[in-house]
């Protein structure tokens, strides 16, 4: 794994709060990005990948849980912090034809915008780390 670039895992086993956001969902994904040295272990120091939007729910160990439902859909994102990764989950739920719509549309740049907010917040608190040291 590269520590500069995100890359598509599957959930990790720390996503406990995501995988019961949901019962049964549409679409998930996950990224996942190497920690570096000095680099925060709190999961709520990661909820900047969102640009702190979407309130967190609930919290628990590693696990911090958003919602981040928008156009009909049921959506959830979790930010979950190990000793090694970052990984920043998506769980989304469509209740109707509006939000099927919706989410055909949305989901084509989701991942792509997903792994560029996490970037972008993984470049800000490693040289946030790297001041620090």
């Amino acid at each position: 794994m590269r520590k500069d670039r995100p890359v598509a895992v599957g959930f990790p086993e720390g996503a406990r709060l995501i995988r019961a956001a949901l019962e049964r969902p549409d679409y998930q994904d996950a990224y996942a990005m190497e920690l570096r040295p000095g680099m925060p272990r709190d999961p709520a120091a990661w909820t900047g990948i969102l640009r702190d939007a979407f309130p967190v729910v609930a919290r628990e160990g590693g696990e911090v849980l958003m919602e981040v439902s928008a156009g009909g859909l049921d959506a959830w994102a979790s930010i979950v912090v190990d000793a090694e990764y970052v990984v920043l989950c998506s769980s989304v739920q469509t209740n109707a034809w509006r939000s099927r719509l919706y989410w055909g549309v949305v989901k084509r740049v989701h991942p792509f915008m997903a792994r560029l907010m996490m970037v972008r917040t993984h470049r800000r608190l490693a040289l946030a780390a790297q001041s620090i040291t």
